[in-house]
């Protein structure tokens, strides 16, 4: 057998990651011998089905793809008879350029009883497009009135399926890529005028196509590339692009650009590919590299990895790239001036705020000052006495007359006279410095550009530092292409989210919000919804939607149920129904989160005496495909994702406040613990599980 080229779909990346490691491990390898053309393992064709098959495992598992030619898309593995009825019951389909697998027949799900709600017609897929769209394509009112009533997508396929090619392209690009449609009427006008030349499109060219880059990813023809890919966790291949993502990512912006989005709408991918694009792209032979940052190591190092399965095929793109945190790039920026650059440790901070507590006068405690310079001072970038007097104190909660801000201000010069003392600072001190070295030209900016991820918990300082490491010295406006943000308010664990335009960054006219959950299921997506729905933020981006946009509109592609609720009267039975779901096949890892480390570590104790070997995934600890059971604390799992999630310990959620300083710190402490939540449940792709000690709440 030649060599064949490999394209492989989002169902099989789901349907490998329910296997174990050594059953990953060996679908891996026969699906290389396959690709380079060696006698194992068999290639044949299935009986009247449309697919063709090949053994792993001495049978045990089967894998079924599509063949044309020289091209094998990779469709699901399974046990072999699971695989075969999987096969009976899928079909792969071409309408011009687009390409979708889906599914023929369905099994009805059993209907789950919602009390007290009203029961609302599905919306159908085209349901908005106005009627002025659909007279480009000569479409009469009857036969719009029949599509805007279509509301599941293999409906909408099959009806396409009984158009001219080219009218059906055009209306399926209206449900996939809508904000499009200048190019999808030239496509149409293109392809009726050489006279349905969509239906010579190649299976394969069709691929290639990025309105096809959310199901199918054509792999390296390389063998050698393609191997380094198989040997990856499978997860970490985000290589799988929506249309509107991948429009995102080759865009050209004018100026800084903010992308939105609920969790697993991609908006971590988009700013990995955008990252590669730009370096490829926009500014290909130009000095200079482009920073990826965000505002942890621990997710600057997920970047890192990802990164280089992304540029795998072209290693020397890592070479122009930094993954740092923003506090490491304004250490860096901090050593070129010659300044002092330590990050001091929390015992050193404690130590100056004790020392500047000397001064207080107004019988506040330390937690009141904290907060007053986080949430004041460094979200106003009021670094002066004058300054402070002057700046808002939005969702502070409590009023102040200007004797007694002298008399806070006081107290907060003492803390940075101490950290300045002390040769460091923390994150806030070092990025305003830094900050300072760029805008005086004292430093010169070593980015082309800058991509953010996870924008929502990176602090004020920080991002002027990043609007002046992008600002053009000549017109002191961001160049373009030079800074790309991705976050949510709603994900917001660590900080209480900034106004961008307050710290020189300006997004009015260049913001987008992705909709389309891939990740999670729509059942959890809604149970984690009603978790944040009525949270609100002191203050809204200035030309952009509210917060709450976020929210509107904001869809799973996966049916499935809501989370499962389990209470329990003790900590031992809790133990013992999570240890029963540890032995499940259901997909791994499983991933078990807790509000507290304490709470963690009890679990884990439990757990290890019913005969369950979980891994404590600490702080800076990653993923690997070995794992089957990982306990985590709710703070840690940001940026993970597994198959099941079991949060346990909820009578710990949400934690109470701790009663100290201004009013305005308790809404923001209890608007995170209900972030946290809803950050905990869409770690789960498939299923989610709350389990509670004690009596219900």
């Amino acid at each position: 057998m030649s060599s064949l080229e490999l394209a492989f779909t989002q169902e099989y990346q789901r349907a490998l990651l329910k296997l174990t490691p050594v059953q990953q491990d060996q679908v891996n390898r026969a699906i290389l011998k396959l690709q380079k053309g060696l006698d194992a393992p068999r290639l044949h064709k299935l009986e009247s089905l449309p697919f063709h098959a090949f053994g792993v495992n001495q049978n045990a598992l089967r894998i079924i793809c599509k063949r044309e030619q020289g091209l094998l898309i990779i469709l699901h593995v399974g046990a072999h008879d699971e695989a075969y009825r999987w096969a009976s019951r899928h079909i792969v389909k071409q309408i011009g350029r687009y390409v979708r697998l889906i599914r023929t027949t369905t099994e009805i799900a059993p209907q789950i009883a919602v009390p007290n709600a009203a029961v609302k017609e599905p919306l159908g897929l085209l349901a908005s497009v106005p009627d002025k769209t659909f007279r480009h394509f000569h479409l009469a009112l009857p036969v719009v009135e029949i599509l805007r009533k279509v509301a599941d997508e293999t409906a909408l396929i099959e009806l396409l399926a009984c158009f001219q090619p080219p009218l059906a392209a055009a209306l399926l690009g209206l449900y996939t890529d809508p904000e499009d449609l200048g190019q999808i009427v030239r496509d149409f006008e293109t392809a009726r005028q050489a006279e349905e030349a969509a239906k010579t499109v190649s299976l394969r060219d069709a691929l290639q196509a990025p309105v096809n880059s959310a199901a199918f990813w054509l792999a390296p023809t390389d063998s050698a590339l393609l191997e380094q890919v198989l040997s990856r966790p499978l997860e970490a291949w985000r290589v799988f692009l929506h249309p509107s993502q991948k429009r995102l990512v080759t865009m050209h912006a004018r100026g800084a650009y903010k992308v939105t989005g609920g969790p697993g709408t991609g908006k971590s991918i988009v700013a990995l590919h955008r990252t590669r694009y730009l370096l490829e792209k926009v500014f290909c032979g130009q000095p200079g590299k482009v920073l990826l940052t965000t505002f942890s190591r621990v997710l600057a190092g997920e970047l890192r990895r990802s990164l280089e399965l992304l540029c795998i095929d072209q290693p020397g793109l890592l070479d122009r790239i930094e993954v740092k945190t923003v506090t490491r790039v304004a250490q860096d920026v901090l050593s070129e001036g010659g300044l002092a650059s330590s990050f001091l440790g929390d015992d050193v901070i404690d130590a100056c705020w004790q020392e500047a507590m000397r001064l207080e006068g107004l019988g506040r405690g330390e937690v009141f000052y904290r907060a007053e310079r986080e949430h004041v001072v460094a979200r106003s970038g009021a670094w002066t006495g004058t300054q402070y007097l002057r700046a808002p104190r939005h969702g502070r909660g409590s009023r102040l007359d200007r004797v007694a801000r002298r008399k806070i201000w006081r107290v907060i010069e003492a803390f940075e006279q101490a950290l300045a003392a002390r040769g460091g600072g923390d994150g806030a001190r070092l990025a305003r410095t830094a900050t300072g070295l760029v805008t005086s030209g004292e430093v010169t900016s070593p980015y082309l550009a800058v991509v953010c991820d996870e924008h929502q918990d990176v602090s004020a300082s920080d991002l002027r530092l990043m609007a002046a490491l992008t600002r053009d010295t000549t017109t002191g406006q961001t160049r373009p292409n030079s800074l790309f943000l991705v976050g949510d308010r709603y994900q917001s664990l660590y900080r209480s989210p900034v106004v961008l335009s307050r710290c020189g960054i300006a997004i009015r006219g260049r913001s987008c919000i992705l909709r389309r959950n891939y990740r999670t299921t729509e059942g959890i997506r809604r149970a984690a919804i009603d978790v944040v729905r009525g949270v609100r933020f002191d203050e809204e981006e200035e030309g952009s939607e509210n917060s709450s946009a976020v929210l509107d509109n904001y869809t799973s592609l996966r049916g499935g149920p809501p989370p499962t609720r389990q209470r329990f009267d003790s900590p031992e039975e809790e133990a013992d129904w999570i240890a029963e779901q540890s032995r499940s096949d259901a997909g791994w890892p499983l991933l078990v989160l807790t509000r507290t480390n304490r709470w963690r570590d009890a679990l884990y104790d439990r757990l290890r005496a019913r005969g369950v070997a979980p891994k404590r995934l600490d702080a800076h600890e990653s993923l690997t495909s070995e794992d089957r059971v990982v306990l985590c604390s709710l703070h840690r799992s940001k940026g993970l994702e597994a198959p099941r999630v079991i949060i346990a310990g909820m009578q710990f959620i949400p934690r109470p406040w701790h009663g100290h300083g201004d009013p305005g710190d308790k809404l923001i402490w209890e608007r995170q613990e209900r972030c946290l939540l809803y950050v905990g449940m869409t770690r789960a792709r498939d299923w989610c599980a709350l389990t509670r000690v004690g009596a219900a709440t």
